[in-house]
């Protein structure tokens, strides 16, 4: 491919993904010669554009640049003399740095490591810097201890209290926030900048010229809601969708169920074995439940993995015993575990694929703020359209839930609006992570995959990202 990485940071270890790919480069897979650089000496690569990405000493804090911000170690290298500004950057504590051209190298030089700015992003590392408020561990094993003794609707009247005393945090941006792709559209006008290029070609993100996938996402809860997932299925069959069911182990399932569901091509995948935070609390009881995770999974014929109430630690999804997990949210403020991982797009986390949910989700949407239409779904999934993101609305076919009838009658109107958009690739999530797999590991000259173009422009992010004018020879959506 065209952008490698070089080296590390001088500041440390700089996080890559598993076969030591600068996560942008993956995530972009450009197809036109660079080299971003993870480290500040290095000698001149002769006939590569680089963009040198340098990681400063200290600790990571906020670089602003308007709207957008970046957690990162920020460098305090001093531009040389003739050197031309790309972007300016302003570091808390009231001091400025500057991405710029190298005059003398010719190189792109970025004053924080890109892919510890990624990696920021992606891990929720920025919750160490920032007044975002959640529940303490102490505090979320209280809350379910007093959640099983806590009438329903009890429970909803505080959250709602909560929700209004506390607002909307400054970040993640809800309901969408688009940081991931913003990095990305900078990293990109710095490579096409130092290469005195106006476009540049890399594979595009999705099959054939489809300008976004869609999956649609199912945690059952309860007996109850393993009995209604044929109702919900039968929905989504009608408007031309198929899914996926995540199952938990602490209710009986029907095997009649699974078998109708995977017939009819829908998905089948593990929601956890408990209903609480227990997985994820503690390491050594993690490490304990690493078999019985595979065993059940493998009993579900599932290759994919929501966590309960999306708890989570981030470096330990890449030890699930599955090829996805669809876990981490775009941008959530109303989980017990609240907040985002920023991006639109798929990612690894080791070897497995991270497909984040990107859509309010039905609770939070219906139940805890109210609404009585799948507007906001449907603007929502039009703006991740023309990010040419991930599109994952994740839904519960318990009662309380799509169950309820005025609940179900929104997700109908949800799925006519969404059919309505004819260039979005309606898939299982196993088919986009396994997707998202073989476009990682993909050469620049493989014929089942389309080119985008990569371009720069006048706007807010600097470049514009293009779908191919043609189709390729193979994938379908």
């Amino acid at each position: 491919m065209g952008s490698k990485v070089v080296g590390t940071s001088t500041g440390g270890a700089v996080p890559l993904d598993m076969n030591g790919e600068h996560p942008l480069e993956v995530l972009l897979r450009p197809l036109w010669p660079a080299a971003i650089v993870e480290q500040a000496e290095l000698a001149a690569a002769d006939g590569t554009t680089r963009v040198v990405s340098l990681a400063g000493e200290g600790g990571p804090a906020w670089l602003r640049a308007g709207e957008w911000r970046v957690f990162a170690r920020p460098s305090r290298k001093q531009p040389g003399a003739g050197d031309e500004t790309i972007e300016t950057f302003a570091v808390e504590g009231g001091w400025s740095v500057h991405a710029r051209l190298d005059a003398a190298t010719g190189d792109a030089v970025v004053p924080f490591s890109l892919a510890e700015a990624h990696a920021s992003y992606v891990s929720e590392a920025w919750r160490r810097d920032s007044p975002y408020l959640s529940l303490s561990p102490r505090q979320l094993n209280a809350f379910y201890r007093v959640r099983a003794l806590t009438p329903a609707r009890v429970r909803l009247a505080a959250r709602r209290l909560l929700i209004r005393a506390q607002g909307l945090p400054d970040f993640p941006a809800w309901p969408v926030d688009r940081s991931v792709g913003r990095l990305l559209r900078f990293y990109v006008r710095c490579a096409l900048r130092a290469g005195r290029r106006e476009e540049g070609e890399f594979l595009w993100f999705w099959p054939d010229r489809h300008q976004a996938a869609v999956i649609l996402t199912h945690d059952v809860e309860n007996d109850e809601g393993v009995r209604r997932t044929l109702e919900i299925a039968d929905l989504e069959e009608k408007h031309g969708f198929r899914s996926s069911f995540n199952f938990g182990a602490w209710y009986q399932i029907d095997p009649g169920i699974l078998r109708e569901l995977v017939d009819r091509g829908f998905e089948v995948g593990f929601h956890g074995l408990d209903h609480d935070r227990t997985l994820f609390s503690d390491r050594r009881i993690f490490e304990e439940r690493l078999p019985r995770l595979a065993q059940v999974a493998e009993q579900l014929g599932a290759v994919g993995f929501r966590s309960p109430s999306t708890h989570r630690v981030f470096s330990w999804l890449a030890e699930l015993p599955v090829e996805y997990d669809c876990t981490i949210p775009n941008s959530d403020p109303y989980e017990p575990q609240p907040g985002g991982c920023c991006s639109l797009h798929p990612f690894f986390v080791g070897s497995v694929v991270e497909l984040p949910y990107t859509l309010p989700q039905d609770h939070t949407l219906l139940t805890l703020l109210g609404h009585r239409s799948p507007e906001l779904w449907l603007e929502q999934a039009a703006a991740i359209e023309r990010e040419h993101g991930l599109i994952q609305c994740v839904s519960h076919p318990d009662p309380g839930y799509l169950g309820d009838a005025d609940k179900r009658a929104v997700y109908a109107e949800f799925l006519r609006g969404l059919a309505d958009r004819s260039h979005l690739w309606r898939a299982l999530p196993r088919e986009v992570a396994s997707w998202w797999r073989r476009r990682a590991a993909a050469g620049p000259d493989e014929k089942d995959f389309g080119r985008g173009t990569a371009r720069l422009d006048d706007g807010p992010a600097g470049v514009v990202l293009e779908p191919p004018v043609r189709q390729p020879s193979a994938l379908g959506g």
